[in-house]
């Protein structure tokens, strides 16, 4: 992946994990790179991702290990199909 495709990726994921806001961190304060090792995380597995269902069970399994939670990916299936969405729209998918 280039530079310019992987910048996309990263903006693309970024949106999804800023609207779903674990903890409500960002609408406590917290700086907006609050998350960008996580985005990072689901960004350098987006070559595994071949449906919404993937891109939800890779949200929740690097939530999971981030904050030591046990998220189900069911939680993340509207943004996990926004972000396969956006990667097949901008061809990468």
């Amino acid at each position: 992946m280039n530079k310019k495709d992987f910048k996309k990726c990263v903006e693309i994921v970024r949106e999804s994990i800023h609207r779903i806001d674990p903890y409500s961190l960002l609408d406590g304060g917290s700086p907006n790179d609050e998350f960008d090792s996580e985005i990072s995380s689901i960004v350098s597995q987006l070559d595994r991702i071949g449906s919404g269902i993937d891109a939800a069970h890779t949200i929740a399994r690097v939530l999971n290990s981030s904050f030591s939670e046990s998220h189900k990916p069911e939680e993340f299936e509207i943004e996990g199909n926004i972000i396969f969405e956006a990667l097949v729209k901008n061809g990468h998918k």
